[in-house]
């Protein structure tokens, strides 16, 4: 039997890593440990997050994308005519993912991200050429089939890789087909405060909750900030808001009234959390899909999985390479 299916609108990078002791000061140079060469992009990363979060790490010859009634995941963007395009492509197929939503823009570069490592701490600086993800179009904005191959997906995630008058259209056309959808809004621009009416699920860090919302980072730090700034959201439309803090773990309320917080994984060693982000996304959006499948609703138990998947990730360098198989996050 054919599985439940994700859509992802978002963007396709190639990340450059590059791993020093320290970030340069304003004029400065220092020397890199190393250089490697990623497949990356918000979009991209959190497709191969949601179909690793229902299938087990291929062994041998097998692969990860055959297990029946497991989610299936169709990406929805743009790369270049150049060899990072083929690259990037080349990759998500390897992992599973439908790339048929997936155009190539002639004399265009793909996106690119160079990512700097701060070996000590874990911590990263990412600068990022947008190239074809800007040129990325709704192919039919009267079919929402047209993100999933033409069948009807149970989930449509978007993120801000791409733009946002695309995204506007993106979430619009899931809801007018009772179709939910989760926004992750990053990188973080203003939006038209209309497109929160159509979003089932808006999943956020501190920084852009502060910037969209209007308020001041530095009064989120406490769950009475929490509440508020959730309730932002809510009050424009949102049915579920999903704060995600770091260490701490993530906040959420809901529509209905309820709200918590689910504790982040203890005892991680940090080696980069370039992509813990989108693994979170990714792992979120395959649970919240899971459960609608079996007719439940457990928000905590959706962010609790995402969080330990997110765990995982930040544990290893790079960002789709890093992102955990269902079995790593379960055992």
């Amino acid at each position: 039997m054919a599985g439940p299916i994700i859509s992802v609108v978002g963007g396709l990078n190639m990340d450059l890593f590059m791993e020093t002791d320290r970030m340069p000061g304003i004029g400065e140079s220092v020397d890199s440990r190393s250089l490697s060469m990623f497949p990356g992009g918000k979009g991209a990363n959190t497709a191969i997050a949601a179909h690793r979060a229902s299938h087990s790490k291929p062994r041998g010859d097998t692969k990860g994308g055959s297990d029946e009634g497991s989610i299936r995941v169709f990406m929805n963007g743009a790369v270049g005519s150049d060899s990072f395009g083929g690259l990037l492509k080349a990759k998500l197929k390897g992992e599973g993912i439908d790339i048929s939503g997936v155009s190539t823009i002639d004399n265009e570069r793909s996106g690119t991200c160079v990512v700097i490592v701060e070996t000590e701490l874990g911590d990263s600086r990412n600068i990022g050429y947008e190239g074809a993800n800007l040129k990325w179009a709704l192919p039919d904005p009267n079919s929402v089939g047209c993100l999933a191959g033409g069948a009807r997906p149970d989930l449509v995630v978007a993120h801000l890789g791409v733009r946002r008058e695309e995204v506007g259209r993106v979430l619009a056309l899931a809801r007018q087909n009772g179709v939910d959808t989760l926004l992750n809004p990053a990188p973080a621009t203003s939006l038209d405060r209309s497109t929160y009416q159509n979003v089932t699920h808006l999943v956020l860090n501190e920084t852009e909750a502060a910037l969209l919302s209007g308020r001041d980072r530095d009064r989120l730090h406490s769950p009475t900030g929490w509440q508020e700034v959730a309730q932002d959201f809510i009050r424009s439309g949102v049915t579920n808001v999903v704060l995600t803090l770091g260490a701490r773990g993530a906040y959420y309320s809901t529509i209905g009234g309820e709200r918590g917080l689910v504790k982040a994984e203890e005892s991680i060693s940090v080696v980069d959390t370039t992509g813990a982000g989108d693994t979170f996304v990714g792992n979120y959006a395959a649970e919240c899909t899971r459960q609608r499948q079996l007719g439940e609703c457990d928000i905590s138990k959706a962010i609790a999985r995402a969080c330990k998947a997110a765990a995982r990730t930040i544990g290893r360098l790079g960002a789709q390479e890093a992102i955990p198989w269902a079995d790593e996050i379960d055992r």
